[in-house]
């Protein structure tokens, strides 16, 4: 996404993390699937590596589903 001139804008898409219907290879859809233990490592680590490339962000949209509000939320 670009703007007039040199002021620049970047859009960030991150995927939820682990689900358990990740794990057996069921794809969610729109049900509404909580993250594992490791999804929730997962969204943290993410959250850290946004933090240490100091991405600052305007917006943050996520699903309203669980695991993605979840992952958003780290």
């Amino acid at each position: 996404m670009r703007k007039e001139g040199n002021n620049m804008k970047s859009v960030y898409f991150v995927r939820h993390g682990q689900t358990v219907w990740n794990v057996e290879n069921k794809i969610c859809g729109a049900t509404d699937i909580e993250l594992t233990a490791l999804g929730h490592e997962q969204a943290i680590e993410t959250g850290k590596k946004i933090l240490e490339k100091k991405i600052e962000a305007d917006v943050i949209l996520y699903s309203p589903l669980v695991r993605a509000k979840d992952t958003a939320l780290h």
